[in-house]
């Protein structure tokens, strides 16, 4: 099935091929119907996902078939339920990034429409004062011929503008939507944190400068305790309500510039730039005690859920993200041999 399904523009997307107008309003096209077809579907819009509809998509427009969804879907298991090679796995990065350069191209072809719009404009009030000055009626009439043809230009200039305007709006809600999808594939639909794709991503990046520029950083892991107790009392709406919370919390007692995630079930890290482990233990003991100080009513009775702490900073040792994870991780589990409400560090 896979040699059935091509997509030539998918494939100029691919391979960094320069792009023309019809490829770009095309693509527009295409990229409106996915998002509909998943909006519609309730299918996650996660990167993988947006990627492979599009390529369905596009092979579609491209051989004018008119796919009822029952063979869409059917294509997509076809092609989707055998393994993959890593060049058929794309980002929506790419469809992004189109999107902003087209977007900018419109703004440029408009400023320029627009400002052509304005030497007719002028060019008509010239032509006016030359016919009101002509000394026959021969040139005025020469003049007046001019003026229509200018005013016909100046109409066709003006449906030229809105034609662009309003094509500079659609590619503007085209972004919008993408930067939804990227942002609900990043980010835990329950806490609103980040998800803990986000958060390898972004682990890998402060490794990376930490091992470039020397930036320092720390990590803390936090597990809330005897949370299955929670779940097996009051129910999981409850325990939803008390992650919720605990986001709420992660929000408003750390920095703008910290990165906290939702990694896990119970699960959260926070990424703390610049900070040394010392700091990073008096953040976590702050965090610890909130939380501990903190509860949920629920009917007639109060929720006080506590934590266990796990901090580990970074340093020249450290040969991996997944090495600061698993130090993080071993103090967290000594935290929970305490006895749990502990910061270990």
């Amino acid at each position: 099935m896979s040699n059935r399904i091509e997509c030539k523009l998918h494939n100029k997307i691919v391979n960094g091929e320069t792009l023309g107008e019809e490829d770009y309003r095309t693509l527009s096209e295409i990229v409106k119907d996915v998002l509909t077809f998943m909006a519609k579907e309730k299918i996650i819009p996660s990167p993988q996902n947006y990627e492979r509809w599009f390529r369905i998509f596009c092979y579609a427009k491209e051989n004018n078939l008119n796919l009822s969804k029952s063979e869409l879907v059917d294509i997509y298991f076809d092609l989707y339920q055998v393994k993959l090679d890593k060049k058929d796995v794309e980002s929506t990065g790419i469809v992004e990034r189109l999107a902003e350069e087209l977007f900018e191209e419109i703004q440029k072809v408009l400023k320029n429409v627009s400002e052509h719009d304005r030497g007719i404009s002028e060019g008509g009030q010239k032509l006016e004062e030359m016919v009101s000055m002509a000394p026959s009626q021969d040139i005025q009439k020469v003049l007046n011929r001019i003026m229509h043809e200018v005013k016909g230009l100046k109409n066709v200039n003006r449906k030229f503008i809105k034609k662009l305007e309003e094509q500079k709006e659609e590619i503007n809600r085209l972004r919008e939507e993408l930067r939804r999808v990227k942002e609900e594939a990043n980010i835990d639909p329950l806490t609103g944190l980040r998800n803990r794709r986000s958060f390898e991503r972004t682990l890998s990046e402060f490794f990376r400068d930490f091992k470039k520029f020397g930036y320092p950083f720390s990590l803390i892991m936090l597990d809330l305790d005897n949370f299955k107790n929670i779940n097996d009392t009051y129910g999981h709406l409850v325990g939803d309500r008390v992650l919720k919370e605990i986001g709420n919390i992660l929000r408003n007692y750390l920095r703008a510039k910290d990165v906290p995630a939702r990694t896990g079930g119970e699960e959260f890290t926070i990424i703390l730039p610049g900070i040394t482990r010392e700091e990073a233990l008096m953040v976590a003991e702050r965090l610890r005690k909130v939380i501990a100080n903190y509860t949920i009513e629920h009917e007639d009775r109060k929720i006080s859920p506590t934590a266990s702490f796990g901090v580990a900073e970074m340093n020249e040792d450290i040969e991996s993200p997944e090495d600061l994870l698993k130090m993080a991780d071993e103090n967290l589990y000594k935290a929970k041999r305490q006895g749990k409400n502990a910061v270990v560090g």
